[in-house]
């Protein structure tokens, strides 16, 4: 079999999977279950829903207690303020805008860990891909050497002819040890992606060519995208911070009552106390927070604007990413490939009939050995794009 359908075989899914192998789905499960990034997502939304309940909260009354050396000797007296009439409406509304929030961002936060994840794992399947293909180089560059020297020894070929296969050959082995480094650390990059406990990396398997003949484009609005979410949420919520703090200025009264006892003039009678409490003086002490409250509001709005031209400038490039590199990717395996390994099964196949030099066939391995790294090439970059575009919605799966 030829390096060309070898590599058409691996991306569409022909070739076996090894042995102890990790499947996309399984590096994404394993992700969420080694990788701290979903417990801290989870915690933060925990967070805002307590938040809630702390605005909702309905202060305690404050019970005193007090003797004196007058008469009557004795004071209990309970005060309840109920300010938070006016303002625990809007506070719990602004809560649950900051629960909207935290529900965006861990959405966010778990989209960035898939994309990562995607992006490690087709990574180390293309270097691993690309290993493989460069082992095939070798071995044609070795059988191209044993061929020239069959030729050198009929004395069809001067030595000068045997030599440029045999450099060729070792060139093709400099190239293998620099392919192995690069598929080793990009297996490790993978295990530290999804948190791989174990001392050996994860081995990938799958099809680089995945989805690339599905349609993968997104009908979602601008509105959808998590950063999008949570930029309206913060709006939502400094908008009900400012009308609490509005509501805040007015001067609610506090409700006062109690008894008072032991009048030595009057043994045995109690007597009871009631009133109210208001702040004094009567002025506008709330104009700082509502200044501050106010510039927070315009702020979000602000920044909520710039948040939906953003989201509609990722759509807008990401969208062209990637139907440009699955055009790409597309291209150089159902075209380059095929036509770069006649080439090279024609030039050897002539040359071993004595119908051609070494310098076509060189050319035509070289060549072939281009196409195919540049093809795994375009394939990582269309698994990237596809991975960076489901992040910006916030897909997971």
């Amino acid at each position: 079999m030829g390096l060309g359908w070898l590599l058409v075989a691996a991306l569409q899914g022909q070739a076996p999977a090894p042995q102890g192998s990790l499947t996309l789905e399984a590096a994404l499960l394993q992700a969420r279950l080694g990788r701290g990034r979903p417990t801290a997502a989870a915690a933060g939304v925990a967070e805002a829903r307590a938040q809630r309940f702390l605005a909702g909260d309905i202060p305690h009354p404050t019970l005193s207690f007090e003797r004196t050396g007058d008469t009557p000797h004795k004071h209990l007296l309970v005060d309840e303020s109920f300010s938070w009439l006016l303002t625990r409406g809007p506070d719990r509304a602004a809560a649950r805008a900051g629960i909207r929030r935290a529900e965006a961002d861990s959405a966010g936060t778990m989209a960035e860990l898939v994309q990562n994840v995607r992006i490690a794992f087709y990574d180390a399947l293309g270097a691993a891909e690309t290993l493989r293909l460069v082992a095939e180089q070798v071995s044609f560059s070795d059988s191209l050497v044993r061929i020239a020297q069959a030729r050198l020894n009929a004395g069809d070929i001067s030595r000068f002819e045997y030599e440029q296969a045999a450099q060729d050959a070792r060139r093709a082995q400099q190239l293998l040890s620099e392919t192995r480094e690069t598929a080793r650390t990009s297996a490790a990059a993978l295990g530290r992606a999804v948190g791989w406990a174990s001392a050996a990396p994860p081995v990938p398997a799958g099809a680089l060519d995945a989805q690339l003949d599905t349609d993968t484009t997104l009908t979602l609005s601008v509105d959808s995208i998590p950063a999008v979410r949570s930029a309206r949420a913060d709006s939502v919520a400094t908008r009900f911070t400012l009308q609490s703090a509005r509501r805040g200025r007015i001067l609610f009264p506090s409700l006062v009552g109690g008894a008072e006892w032991d009048d030595p003039s009057d043994p045995g009678k109690t007597l009871s106390v009631i009133g109210f409490s208001i702040p004094f003086p009567p002025i506008d002490r709330a104009r700082g927070e509502m200044g501050v409250a106010r510039a927070r509001a315009d702020l979000a709005a602000a920044e909520l604007r710039e948040a939906r031209l953003e989201a509609g400038r990722a759509i807008a490039e990401g969208r062209i990413r990637l139907a440009e590199s699955a055009a790409r990717a597309r291209f150089a395996r159902d075209s380059l490939i095929p036509a770069a390994r006649d080439l090279r099964l024609r030039a050897v196949t002539a040359y071993r009939a004595g119908e051609t030099g070494i310098l076509p066939v060189l050319d035509a391995l070289r060549s072939e050995r281009d196409v195919v790294q540049t093809a795994v090439q375009n394939l990582q970059a269309f698994q990237e794009a596809l991975a960076r575009w489901l992040a910006l919605f916030g897909r997971t799966e």
